[in-house]
């Protein structure tokens, strides 16, 4: 399987599981808590047959990548991201984050700055505030009852006005995927969601950037989230998808494929 090293623990090495299809302009996906590389499906296949070259991977401790005891903080988790960017030999990039991804793409510009990075699409962001009741109940549950948490979490990642639109079959992949995760992994990802908005992260992207957001997202409002970034990112554009909940790329995905392919032509 194509892997790239990240680092190592004692006497154990860490790797990302990657996939790399096609040609043209490179555009990196940055899955979100909890979902895996898989969750891209609906993208990569729409974006390689448009003329773009698409690395998808999975981030520490989830999917096919080491399950790592540490390093679910923002900045090992952006490290790891440019860490992929350089073994791929990676230019020009367009990296398209989904949720808590966006913090990772955002901190990585951060740290590393966009000379590998042409532009950014930012999905559905989280923004977290410590202290948010939503957080402590979220890491409360993950640690008592982690699987039923997950179930609960994919659930309304995908609900529109209390109604699940996403397939059953289709969440319970990805639950099952999720579930799979490690367990530290799955706990220290979530407690550094309060880390994920950094105004200087925001304020330091000097890309342009879409904003592409549900317009019907129940988790992470946009008002609370889309509308926060959008306001700190200096060349910015906003799409909302109609009728569309937290996880829009899954239920939407043709709408959600013409605006970012839109943007990126543009």
């Amino acid at each position: 399987m194509p892997r790239i090293m990240v680092g190592s623990e004692g006497r154990t090495e860490h790797s990302l599981y990657y996939e790399d299809f096609g040609t043209g302009p490179a555009v990196v996906f940055v899955s979100g808590w909890p979902l895996t590389q898989t969750s891209w499906e609906a993208q990569v296949r729409a974006f390689v047959e448009t003329g773009h070259r698409v690395v998808t991977f999975d981030r520490r401790g989830f999917g096919r990548s080491t399950r790592a005891w540490t390093g679910y903080d923002h900045d090992t988790l952006a490290d790891d991201l440019y860490r992929l960017l350089e073994a791929l030999d990676i230019t020009g990039a367009s990296l398209v984050g989904f949720s808590s991804g966006c913090g990772e793409i955002t901190r990585c510009l951060a740290t590393h700055g966009s000379s590998r990075v042409d532009a950014v699409v930012l999905a559905s962001p989280l923004v977290v505030a410590p202290g948010d009741e939503l957080l402590a109940d979220l890491l409360t549950a993950a640690h008592r009852h982690r699987v039923p948490l997950l179930d609960g979490v994919l659930t309304r990642f995908f609900s529109v006005d209390g109604a699940c639109v996403l397939d059953e079959p289709t969440r319970q992949h990805h639950l099952h995927l999720a579930a799979c995760a490690s367990a530290k992994a799955t706990t220290d990802s979530l407690a550094a969601w309060a880390d994920t908005h950094r105004p200087a992260d925001l304020a330091g992207t000097d890309v342009p950037a879409l904003i592409v957001h549900g317009a019907c997202d129940a988790f992470m409002p946009y008002e609370v989230s889309g509308a926060v970034v959008a306001g700190a990112v200096a060349d910015s554009r906003t799409v909302l998808v109609p009728q569309a909940p937290h996880g829009a790329h899954l239920t939407h995905p043709h709408q959600w494929n013409e605006a970012v392919l839109g943007f990126l032509r543009a």
